[in-house]
């Protein structure tokens, strides 16, 4: 199950021990197109073509090596796909 676009999420986080960082997902699970990582701060990260893609990005994002902290997956319709997959972003 994805989420739906009223009720968030949390689809990974870190240990509180090392900033209590969330990915929070506000995609419907019926959404099938592109999918965009931005942060609390409204910072697109990457718009990939699926939820799969951008749940992956969304996870090591929040981790330390990744160095965002808390970010949210959203449907991103329409909008141009920066990378093809996590591997692509990373």
């Amino acid at each position: 199950m994805l989420g739906n676009s009223t009720s968030p999420m949390i689809i990974a986080q870190t240990a509180d021990a090392i900033g209590g960082d969330n990915a929070v997902s506000r995609v419907n699970e019926a959404y099938t197109g592109g999918c965009e990582v931005v942060t609390c701060n409204d910072e697109t990260i990457a718009i990939l073509p699926n939820y799969i893609e951008a749940r992956a990005v969304a996870a090591y994002a929040i981790t330390s090596d990744g160095g965002y902290g808390s970010v949210i997956v959203v449907e991103a319709p329409g909008k141009q796909i920066t990378h093809s997959s996590f591997n692509d972003w990373l």
